[in-house]
């Protein structure tokens, strides 16, 4: 090789590793300070903060499921019994009051009677007659046998409707004449309660003559012992409801007028 190849050869290498140096002290970081900013430290801490408040939610979380709550069972609301009332009023011979429209008249219901099952009377009968200055519907009924209870049923509800009542098991209104209602519920039985089922083979739509406020009663069906039946009025008037035992019967007066 001539010294001027050599010479060449040489400044090539010295180039190169000079190179390599600046390279080298550019990617260094000696000397250098660094300092952070201040939103990176705002998300830093942010994060810390929301993992903390992850990992204490999950502590009471488990905390909860291991603690054993006492669990507070619901009342019951349809089947309820209800205490016996000291003196229940005697509806034997309750007034009529026909200068006024009569509130509803609710005993016990929607619940059964305290009697419980004692009370399911059979229904047998049901008729309509008119008097000097009301009109009579009348109810009667069964005893039942299993029980020293003669009755009648007193769990009720008796109320004035602006429409007529629904019939239990299709949920239509009863067809009845009138433009008012008066809706009769009551906890009772229009099926045998013997092994053997025997329907009601009384009348389900009762009209008579003379009567001058209701036009017509009718029976709009029995559900678990709750029955429905629709009496169809000209006027909403005064009323009285009548417990009357030997034999089992609940009478409903309805004043002919509003002005007695």
């Amino acid at each position: 090789m001539t010294s001027t190849a050599l010479r060449n050869l040489l400044s090539r290498k010295i180039l190169y590793l000079s190179v390599i140096s600046l390279v080298v002290g550019a990617c260094s970081t000696e000397g250098m300070e660094f300092n952070v900013s201040d939103q990176a430290l705002t998300q830093d801490t942010s994060q810390v903060q929301a993992a903390e408040n992850q990992n204490a939610q999950t502590d009471e979380t488990s905390a909860e499921d291991t603690y054993t709550q006492d669990v507070i069972p619901q009342s019951p609301t349809e089947e309820t019994i209800q205490p016996m009332p000291e003196e229940k009023e005697n509806k034997t011979d309750a007034e009529l009051d026909c200068t006024q429209q009569t509130p509803p008249d609710i005993s016990y219901w929607p619940n059964r009677s305290p009697f419980g099952d004692a009370q399911n009377l059979l229904m047998v009968d049901a008729r309509l007659g008119a008097h000097f200055d009301f009109d009579r519907f009348v109810l009667e009924f069964d005893p039942n046998l299993s029980s020293d209870i003669a009755g009648p049923p007193d769990s009720y509800s008796i109320q004035w409707v602006s429409q007529p009542p629904i019939q239990f098991g299709s949920g239509q209104p009863i067809e009845v004449g009138g433009t008012e209602y008066l809706e009769i519920l009551i906890h009772a039985y229009a099926y045998s309660r013997t092994s053997i089922p025997s329907e009601y083979a009384g009348p389900t739509k009762v009209q008579a003559r003379g009567t001058l406020n209701v036009i017509e009663a009718v029976f709009g069906g029995e559900v678990e012992g709750k029955m429905v039946w629709a009496i169809g009025a000209n006027n909403q008037t005064g009323f009285r409801v009548l417990e009357i035992p030997d034999p089992p019967r609940l009478v409903i007066d309805i004043c002919t007028s509003a002005s007695g």
